[in-house]
Order: C-alpha cells, then sequence, then structure tokens
C-alpha cells in the first residue's frame, strides 16, 4: 500500500509539471505570434488629373501641375496591434510598358497602431503616356517601394524593404480629370508575385 501511495503521489507531481510546462509553453507561442509584425497595406484611394478638376490642384501642396501630371491618393493602413510602423521615404512608382514613365516620393514618417494615413503623390508622366489618354483605355502598372521598422513598446525592429504593385487595365479618363478603374485597388506584395515566377 505504501509503495502504490507513493507512485500516486510521484504521479501527480509529473501531471502538475507537465500541465505547468504545457501551459507556459502555450502562452509563450501566443506571446511570440503578438509580436510577430505585419506589413502596412495599400490602396489606391482615387487617382485624376487635377490639371482638368481645378478643385483637386490645392491638394497637391503648391506643386506646379502640367498638363501631363497624375495624382495618386495612397491608403497606407497599419494593421497591427500596439505597434508603430516608421516609414523611410515612400516611392511611387508608374509603369507602362515594363518602363518607368513617372515617379514621385514622399518624406519618411512615424504611424501609430491601426491607423490609416493618406498620402497624395503627383506623378508627372511623358507625353506619351498623355496622347494616349485621350484616345481611351489605358494600361499601367502602380509599383510603391518603401523600408519600415516596426515600433514593438519601446523596441524598434530592423529595417525592412517592402514593395506593393497593382495594375490596371483599360483605365479611363473623364473630361473633368475624374479616372474609371483606378480607385480603391488593393496594392499586392510584389515581392511574393516575383517568387512565384
Amino acid at each position: 500500500m505504501g509503495r502504490r501511495r507513493r507512485f500516486d503521489e510521484d504521479l501527480g507531481i509529473y501531471c502538475w509539471f507537465f500541465c505547468v510546462v504545457t501551459i507556459l509553453s502555450l502562452l509563450g507561442v501566443v506571446a511570440w505570434l503578438s509580436l510577430i509584425p505585419r506589413n502596412p497595406r495599400f490602396r489606391i484611394s482615387n487617382v485624376n488629373f487635377p490639371s482638368l478638376n481645378p478643385g483637386n490642384i490645392s491638394t497637391t501642396r503648391n506643386v506646379s501641375v502640367q498638363n501631363n501630371s497624375l495624382l495618386f491618393g495612397l491608403e497606407i493602413y497599419n494593421p497591427n496591434e500596439r505597434m508603430g510602423i516608421y516609414y523611410n521615404s515612400i516611392s511611387l512608382h508608374l509603369y507602362r510598358a515594363g518602363g518607368v514613365i513617372g515617379t514621385n516620393s514622399t518624406p519618411g514618417f512615424y504611424q501609430g497602431y491601426k491607423d490609416t494615413t493618406l498620402v497624395k503623390l503627383l506623378i508627372r508622366n511623358n507625353q506619351e503616356f498623355w496622347q494616349e489618354r485621350r484616345g481611351g483605355g489605358v494600361e499601367f502598372t502602380v509599383r510603391v517601394e518603401t523600408e519600415v521598422r516596426f515600433r514593438i513598446i519601446k523596441w524598434k525592429t530592423k529595417m525592412r524593404r517592402i514593395e506593393y504593385e497593382a495594375s490596371f487595365s483599360n483605365v479611363k479618363f473623364g473630361l473633368n480629370g475624374t479616372v474609371s478603374g483606378g480607385n480603391y485597388t488593393e496594392l499586392h506584395n510584389a515581392s511574393k508575385a516575383e517568387s512565384k515566377h
């Protein structure tokens, strides 16, 4: 009887120790997963030709608007809980037929968690793109490039380079400078898309 009682006591201690280790391990995994930063999300909120719509010229911050300028509204969303994001300069490139036809960038900034920031970037396109715009539907690709550093409590991660892009096809431009087919478009991770090929 004494041996059985001692065996039951030892088994109880082992079970208790196993439960404690399991619970601590699960808590550690949950804490680790909650500290993995997620990349920001980018979306083109609107596209227009400000030279054709005088009401939009003020949004370009006194940048001289030429007939071949295209204004992009870029929404940037930080999906992280309790993690801010430091952005280096954000570059927006406009591609057509494999070549860059316009580019611009905005200075770096800090974005709080669960926050959405709207950035307006004016792209001066080449004359060929402008003439094709008058003829009807246009195809182009928008690419965003930046480097980010995540702030977790008071600690900052290493710099991470991210690239996102979206392709637009048969985009129509109105006489008042509006663009149909280019608004509210999510940009996708360009590095993942390239790695699949």
